[in-house]
């Protein structure tokens, strides 16, 4: 008995060690065909336990046994990889590991004494389409190690509308949102994934926008996505600088009609304010002594000022510019750190040279509102209402737009009454101001006439009753 296992057990390593001479030459021929190809550029050591095989991915099978040989393989379109002598093993879709261990039970089943090892020779080439606003949309080579930035940079890169942070990458029917602006400023490499075969990218136009400037470590422009919060910001730019008062920061945002609002945000704000577009971030610096006034509402210039010793607040409506049309310069608040609200008349701090001074602290919000863009037109007129604000009509236009006086008014007898309720009189080539109220009165010689008709009733009552009374 013991005789004949050993006769087995040497018929076994006889016929292991000639499959090894016969197949090796086989398997050698099948290496020559493959052709070389281009060494890429990687990032890292791959990990065999993540890299997906597909079709013409290259690997290097060495098998060491009684005489050691290496082979090289290649998925083909159909995703399988085919080893002379022992058949094809399917790889489309498995990990380099898992395609690993499945090679090596196989050849384990033809072959005895032998070791198997499976290494990624050189990566696929396959086609990837890219689409939206990049300068070259459609179809270009990628590799297995390229990521979805790769892919749009060989697309001719991105247009200046295009978004960075809300690029669609569609695989197998799920859709995965890129955001190349979190993987180039904190390094998030989940929002730039590798690429695989199949793989279509959609580059759509930007969405809103924030900035933030002052003393964090990248100031500038940036893209926001919906329901994204100050906190958000400050991370994209790096965070604060060490200078920085990081307790709070003031927020400048667009309101209705183009009004520019500021506000201070203090820390415990910063994860629940939600970003608008056009918002602007400004920080504080706690290392400066100087200081730091934001001016808001209609003015030219908007924002942060820092004032020299000695300016006041008619230098600062100096540095702002010219004030608009429609600022409302009787209605002016001052607001302090402490929560103080200083209403303010600003005419007459208007140039330099005025005798009136106004000191400002550190930290003050300047807000210079705007008078609604209408014209109110009441009294004896056809039509009463509220119409559009156009500094070239006169009162008696505006009359007209309301539809004219009435039987009863006049265009000779005009009032108008300003925001603030103070009444002037006007004639029909007078100018209305933004937010004026116009009053058509009734004509004189109609309210004479009312009160003689009264008068000559009465006076017929007064007779009728004498009359009757003798």
């Amino acid at each position: 008995m013991h005789e004949h296992s050993v006769k087995i057990a040497g018929t076994t390593l006889l016929l292991s060690v000639c499959a090894l001479f016969f197949v090796g030459p086989v398997l050698a021929q099948h290496e020559e065909m493959v052709a070389p190809a281009a060494v890429p550029t990687l990032e890292k050591a791959i990990a065999p336990d993540r890299y997906i095989l597909g079709p013409y991915d290259q690997m290097l099978v060495n098998l060491v046994g009684p005489e050691s040989r290496n082979f090289t393989l290649l998925v083909l379109p159909e995703g399988d990889v085919f080893f002379p002598g022992i058949g094809t093993i399917h790889a489309d879709g498995l990990t380099l590991a898992e395609f690993s261990r499945r090679l090596e039970e196989k050849v384990n089943r033809y072959f005895k004494n032998i070791t198997t090892y499976c290494y990624l020779k050189v990566p696929r080439v396959f086609r990837v389409f890219v689409t939206g606003e990049v300068n070259r949309p459609g179809a270009v080579n990628i590799s297995a190690f390229n990521r979805v930035s790769d892919a749009i940079g060989k697309a001719g890169g991105t247009k200046d509308v295009a978004s960075a942070r809300l690029i669609r990458l569609e695989r197998e029917g799920t859709v995965i949102m890129i955001d190349l602006v979190r993987f180039l400023t904190l390094g998030d490499y989940e929002r730039n994934p590798l690429l695989m075969s199949g793989d279509r990218i959609h580059v759509p136009a930007g969405g809103i926008h924030a900035s933030i400037y002052g003393l964090v470590w990248k100031p500038g422009h940036y893209e926001i996505i919906l329901g994204e919060t100050v906190s958000d910001l400050i991370e994209l730019a790096g965070g604060f600088m060490a200078e920085a008062l990081e307790d709070s920061v003031m927020l400048s945002r667009v309101e209705g009609d183009n009004i520019v609002f500021t506000m201070a945000v203090t820390a415990d704000q910063y994860e629940t304010m939600e970003l608008r577009d056009l918002d602007e971030i400004h920080t504080f610096d706690g290392l400066k002594t100087n200081r730091r006034v934001y001016v808001a509402g209609a003015v030219q210039r908007s924002g942060r000022f820092f004032l020299a010793p000695g300016e006041d607040l008619s230098d600062l409506l100096v540095r702002t510019g010219r004030l608009q049309d429609y600022a409302d310069l009787d209605n002016v608040s001052l607001e302090r750190k402490d929560g103080t609200i200083i209403k303010l008349n600003i005419r007459e701090y208007l140039t330099p040279t005025s005798p009136a001074h106004f000191s400002l602290e550190d930290g003050d919000v300047l807000h210079i509102p705007a008078i609604m863009g209408k014209v109110s037109v009441g009294g004896e007129v056809q039509e009463p209402g509220q119409y559009p604000y156009q500094n070239d009509l006169t009162v008696v236009q505006y009359i007209g737009l309301a539809g004219g006086p009435t039987q009863d008014g006049s265009v000779n007898r005009i009032v108008i009454y300003s925001p603030d309720g103070t009444m002037r009189k006007a004639d029909s080539r007078s100018y209305p101001k933004r937010g004026d109220v116009i009053i058509v009165k009734r004509a004189k010689a109609k309210i004479f006439g009312e009160f003689f008709s009264g008068l000559i009733r009465l006076g017929t009552v007064v007779v009728t009753i004498v009359v009757l009374t003798k």
